[in-house]
C-alpha cells in the first residue's frame, strides 16, 4: 500500500482486506487522518433503529458517526434515512462508544421531558441551566466577572 492514498481509498481497502497484514496497514494509515465528525443523523436515535452485532474476532472499520478507525469485537448497525424523505433508509456502521453516547442522549431527553412535565425544570434551557451570555452579563453588572470591564467598555464604545 502506498502512503499517498486518500481516506476514501483506504476505507475501501480496509473493507476488502483479505488478511490481517493488509487490514493492520490500512488501519495504521487511516489513523493519520483527522476524524471527521458526522452528527447529521443524531435526531434518529430511537432504540429500534440499532442492531448490535458481536463478533468472535476483532474487526476493523471506520465509524460513520465519529469518523475514527476502530478495531473491536462489536459493531452497531444503525438504520438512518437515506435522504430528507423518510421513505428510503440505509444501514451505517458505528462504534459501540457512539452507540452508548446516543443511548445516553435518548435517556437524558426522556428524563428532561419527564422533569419538565412535573414542573421540576423550567422549559426554556433544559435542566434549568442559564445561558452563558446572561450569566456573564449578570456577573458583569455586579462587577464579579473579571472580563466584565472590557466587555462593558466594548459595548459602550459600539
Amino acid at each position: 500500500m502506498a502512503n499517498n492514498l486518500t481516506k476514501r481509498e483506504l476505507i475501501e481497502l480496509l473493507d476488502c482486506a483479505k488478511n490481517s497484514k493488509e487490514r493492520n496497514k490500512a488501519v495504521k494509515l487511516l489513523k493519520r487522518f483527522d476524524p471527521v465528525w458526522n452528527y447529521q443523523w443524531d435526531d434518529h436515535h430511537q432504540k429500534e433503529n440499532f442492531q448490535v452485532k458481536e463478533f468472535n474476532y476483532i474487526i476493523a472499520f471506520c465509524c460513520a458517526r465519529c469518523g475514527k478507525v476502530k478495531q473491536q469485537k462489536q459493531k452497531v448497525f444503525w438504520t438512518v434515512p437515506k435522504d430528507e424523505s423518510a421513505d428510503k433508509t440505509k444501514k451505517i456502521g458505528i462504534c459501540y462508544q457512539c452507540f452508548n453516547q446516543l443511548r445516553e442522549m435518548e435517556h437524558t431527553n426522556k428524563l428532561r421531558a419527564q422533569h419538565q412535565k412535573q414542573g421540576l425544570v423550567p422549559k426554556g434551557m433544559g435542566f434549568g441551566l442559564v445561558d452563558h451570555v446572561s450569566t456573564l452579563n449578570g456577573m458583569a453588572n455586579q462587577g464579579q466577572y473579571a472580563g466584565a470591564a472590557s466587555s462593558s467598555a466594548f459595548k459602550a464604545a459600539s
